[in-house]
């Protein structure tokens, strides 16, 4: 079967910070958790708030994951 590509930037982020609930926990702190809810509400929406972007693409790299300002806003990668 062939794979399905991601239809929004939300959800490509998601998906590669592991879903839901990963990306719900990378983003949880000592003083503030994030609800799975507030995830799956980007994910509904097709968008990441931009307050959110800079402290998302600081979790993935502490999980190796490559989060780019590109990917949040749907941008073409540049060609070759």
């Amino acid at each position: 079967m062939r794979k399905v590509e991601p239809k929004t930037p939300a959800e490509n982020i998601i998906m590669t910070l592991g879903g839901l609930t990963k990306t719900a926990s990378l983003l949880s702190t000592e003083e503030k958790r994030v609800a799975v809810s507030t995830v799956q509400g980007w994910k509904e929406r097709g968008k990441i708030p931009q307050e959110w972007w800079e402290t998302i693409i600081e979790a993935g790299k502490s999980v190796d994951k490559t989060i780019e300002l590109q990917m949040f806003l749907q941008l073409p990668e540049k060609a070759a």
